[in-house]
């Protein structure tokens, strides 16, 4: 290889290497615009839901909305179906956070940043049932060889890997759990306690049995999720989660959800 052709070697790099900075500040100038685009899923009340009238509502959809106004900025939801399908989009880029009450465990902080914005610390897990629980239910381990619906990826997703005996059922929507227990294709779901407190509401035949967790799989409430690497993000929604809270904004719509 000669002078010239290493020379225009090097020059092809430093080009290359400049255009990948250079596009690398793009992408971030324009994720600090004047947009906040928020991914989410409904058919998860009441956290998010879409009413008689089309339109999204819940205490993630308000959250979202007077999160926006304190950042002032302007608010776009994106409804991405699943859960998979709302990390995916957060590493991708094409949101810039998910609210979709997701816990805060030990195992998503190592991957992405939270923000907590509501909840204490939970220290068990609600399992449940249609109509009974058997007797000799007591514990997770019980259900040994026994049919779990579950989200996937989801915090209770993560604790039923550790019990292999167990079958899991998959259920993009939290919904679909209450159809597979009730006609008997699973025997119980293991769900949010916001969620099973809304299901019981509605159905009074869903019998709810609270299952201890070990202190690895406690969660610290729920949290705004984004991309490590956000860091001037992370800082305005830290921000502005602490003055909502401070304002007694987040309480109230704890109140209005009734999930205090």
């Amino acid at each position: 290889m000669n002078f010239k052709t290493i020379m225009l070697t090097i020059l092809l790099l430093i080009l290359a290497i400049t255009s990948f900075i250079f596009l690398k500040k793009s992408h971030i100038r324009q994720k600090n615009s004047d947009t906040f685009i928020v991914g989410t899923t409904a058919g998860y009340a009441p956290f998010v839901s879409i009413n008689s009238q089309g339109e999204y509502e819940g205490f993630d959809i308000d959250i979202s909305n007077v999160l926006a106004k304190e950042m002032n900025k302007k608010l776009t939801i994106k409804d991405l179906g699943s859960m998979t399908s709302l990390l995916t989009a957060l590493e991708q880029g094409s949101i810039d956070a998910i609210i979709w009450g997701m816990s805060i465990t030990q195992d998503r902080l190592k991957k992405v940043a939270m923000i907590h914005y509501q909840g204490e610390t939970t220290t068990s897990y609600p399992l449940i049932f249609w109509q009974t629980i058997p007797t000799t239910i007591k514990s997770i381990s019980d259900m040994q060889g026994k049919t779990i619906c579950v989200e996937p990826a989801s915090s209770q997703d993560a604790v039923l890997n550790k019990y292999s005996k167990i079958n899991k059922l998959p259920v993009e929507k939290i919904d679909d759990a209450l159809l597979n227990i009730q006609y008997g294709k699973a025997d119980a779901a293991l769900t949010e306690p916001a969620i099973a407190k809304k299901f019981k509401n509605k159905y009074p035949e869903i019998q709810i049995l609270n299952v201890p967790l070990a202190q690895e799989d406690q969660v610290e409430g729920i949290g705004i999720v984004l991309k490590k690497e956000n860091a001037t993000l992370i800082d305005k929604i830290e921000q502005a989660v602490k003055n909502l809270k401070n304002s007694g904004i987040i309480t109230q719509l704890e109140q209005k959800w009734d999930i205090s």
